[in-house]
């Protein structure tokens, strides 16, 4: 009973003001000039919508956050269960990522072939938009008490996520980074969708450990 409550108020507060469809609506219209300006340059175009829906996520996520904060006190102690009322979150932005990746797959219009490679363009949309909510979800204490400090952490993570994996001092670290760069990367190489499978594993269960992270290290503002 809780959880249909709480993931059907989260769900219609991402739509309710309008913000996620007319960012989704921005996101469509981005995709089909920048198909008009780049052609059929899939080299270029595909790592260019990666980071599209990486920062597409990471912006909606913060809204998301923020209106939480504002709006949602009384559902809090309402529900009086933190497990459930920030798992329930989690779920609902990794859905919209999987929609938003839905959306924006389909407008990158690079469809081939091959069922593997259409399906592995769809995950690696879907779970850049996840990862980038992940961060998000990771800074969110700090965005409570240490506005400042939870920005430049988050521009920080941000900045290492997109910074070439091919770095001779990166190449140390790569390992714990946010594999964004990874795959954009391995693609303008390779110029295969399927061999960006294993990244794209990867990229969901560091969402995933992302996720665990922030939900054990932010319960002591659940009532903030």
């Amino acid at each position: 009973m809780k959880f249909r409550l709480l993931f059907t108020h989260f769900s219609k507060s991402l739509v309710e003001d309008l913000v996620y469809p007319i960012l989704l609506i921005f996101m469509v219209m981005f995709e089909l000039m920048f198909n008009i300006l780049i052609g059929s340059s899939a080299a270029v175009k595909f790592p260019s919508i990666i980071i599209l829906n990486f920062f597409f996520a990471i912006i909606l996520t913060m809204y998301f956050l923020k209106k939480d904060t504002v709006e949602n006190k009384y559902l809090k102690q309402r529900v009086n269960n933190y497990s459930l009322y920030v798992s329930t979150q989690m779920l609902v932005m990794m859905l919209a990522s999987v929609v938003t990746g839905i959306v924006s797959g389909i407008f990158t219009f690079l469809f081939s072939a091959s069922p593997a490679g259409n399906g592995i363009m769809f995950l690696t949309l879907m779970t850049t938009g996840i990862i980038g909510s992940a961060i998000v979800f990771t800074c969110r204490s700090l965005f409570t008490s240490h506005k400042y400090t939870a920005a430049i952490c988050l521009l920080i993570i941000v900045f290492f996520s997109l910074a070439d994996s091919n770095n001779e001092i990166l190449n140390y670290i790569n390992w714990i980074l946010p594999p964004i760069s990874n795959i954009a990367v391995t693609f303008q190489e390779k110029s295969n969708m399927t061999v960006l499978f294993p990244l794209v594993i990867r990229q969901f269960v560091y969402s995933i450990i992302l996720f665990v992270i922030s939900g054990l290290f932010n319960k002591k503002n659940y009532s903030k």
